[in-house]
């Protein structure tokens, strides 16, 4: 397949993905029930409206988001086209996540981000307070504050702006870290400077007890946390509680393969999607937004063919009785999937976290130019893995099932 194509044909695929389909005219339809009684009296905000994308309000902020979210991390070095990124624009996408992190990735958008002033919402991210590699300590409120501080600054300067939408915390596992007044300081401060709108944090792990610890402390205007169909049911209080809270929800690591044998589950959707053929990915993506109760769905991009997949789930709507046969099946076809609790690393006797060698093997297996985000997760479990006594605790626990002693005996052959 070409890596590039005119703007005319590739909206016109995107318009063909949905054909047979029903409709979202607006995305304002898709606005929770609990918003929709306070928007009439509200001013939304839009950006780069288009017809060939959904949109829904963002919580509180009332930036109505394309429902679908560019996730910029791979484009660093070459690893992916900015044309991308620009065709991502012009087919109605609005919103385009980074961080400090994904090394290089905010330098490679900034010139698009320039063009584009006006047209799209950033949301980027701190480091080290959480993932990849934690560099706090509770009681250090004060280097927690600067960390977020200095990358904020180091974000503006690598992005060409000097102002972020939506500046995050990366990867919080604890709850400490989220109840955290130094970070919500930094926050205010770099917002009354002028530098940022929002305060929010993206979730990989313990994301049950993070959401809810955030839902709670009424500071947190956007989440991003890990979440997939087979996890929905255990984390539907915490959903419940963010939108109640007026918390924007943005998924992510949802449509990663699980199974090897996805052709077993295809016979489940026979005649379900009328005219239009979905991938598991795709299902996956479409019962989050319409059974999930997310606002949007976050996805690492990297070439043209997994855009286009992309653009052909926000604007699908089903029917009930459409909906409740895809919730059957799709929360199957997400069995044995992570459930991002952070169980298996409470049980570990010699500290070791089987969540960040999974994530590593994920990336290493289901993910397409994924080099640095493996990097990131190597700097983690190197000095580490070496420690593993093969005692089978985590896997005893873990909620989906995974065979995590076979995951970490695998990523270690790879480390050690």
């Amino acid at each position: 397949m070409s890596s590039s194509i005119s703007r005319r044909e590739f909206i016109g695929h995107s318009a063909r993905a949905v054909a047979g389909s029903y409709f979202l005219a607006e995305g304002v339809n898709a606005v929770g029930a609990e918003q929709a009684t306070t928007q009439a009296a509200e001013k939304l905000v839009w950006r780069n409206k288009q017809p060939t994308m959904a949109y829904q309000r963002l919580g509180r902020t009332n930036f109505m988001t394309s429902r679908l979210v560019f996730g910029a991390g791979g484009l660093y070095r070459g690893g992916g086209p900015l044309r991308l990124l620009e065709q991502a624009i012009e087919a109605g996408v609005n919103y385009i996540d980074t961080g400090r992190p994904y090394t290089g990735s905010e330098a490679a958008i900034a010139p698009v981000i320039k063009k584009s002033a006006g047209k799209i919402w950033i949301t980027s991210k701190a480091g080290h307070i959480g993932w990849p590699d934690m560099q706090i300590k509770p009681g250090q409120d004060a280097e927690a504050a600067r960390l977020y501080t200095d990358q904020l600054n180091e974000s503006l300067k690598a992005l060409g702006t000097d102002h972020i939408d939506c500046y995050m915390v990366q990867g919080v596992e604890h709850e400490w870290v989220v109840r955290m007044d130094s970070l919500y300081e930094a926050f205010q401060k770099a917002r009354q400077a002028g530098k940022v709108s929002y305060f929010g944090l993206a979730t990989h792990t313990n994301v049950e007890q993070v959401c809810l610890t955030a839902a709670r402390s009424g500071r947190y205007d956007v989440i991003m946390p890990s979440i997939h169909p087979g996890s929905v049911a255990g984390l539907r209080p915490a959903i419940e509680a963010m939108r109640k809270a007026g918390i924007g929800l943005v998924n992510m690591k949802t449509g990663g393969a699980v199974r090897k044998n996805k052709q077993e589950f295809e016979k489940l959707y026979e005649g379900l999607f009328a005219d239009q053929e979905l991938s598991a990915y795709q299902r996956a993506q479409a019962y989050m937004l319409h059974r999930g109760r997310m606002d949007a769905f976050n996805s690492h991009m990297t070439n043209f063919t997994m855009l286009r997949e992309n653009l052909a789930v926000p604007l699908v709507k089903l029917s009930q009785a459409e909906l409740d046969q895809l919730e059957s099946t799709v929360t199957a076809e997400a069995a044995g999937a992570c459930h991002h609790c952070a169980a298996c690393k409470g049980v570990c006797p010699v500290g070791l976290d089987p969540a960040a060698a999974l994530r590593y093997y994920a990336y290493e297996q289901h993910y397409s130019s994924a080099e640095a985000e493996q990097a990131l997760c190597r700097t983690a479990l190197l000095g580490c893995m070496e420690a593993c006594r093969q005692c089978g605790a985590c896997g005893a626990i873990c909620r989906a099932g995974i065979d995590l002693p076979s995951v970490v005996a695998h990523v270690r052959g790879r480390l050690v």
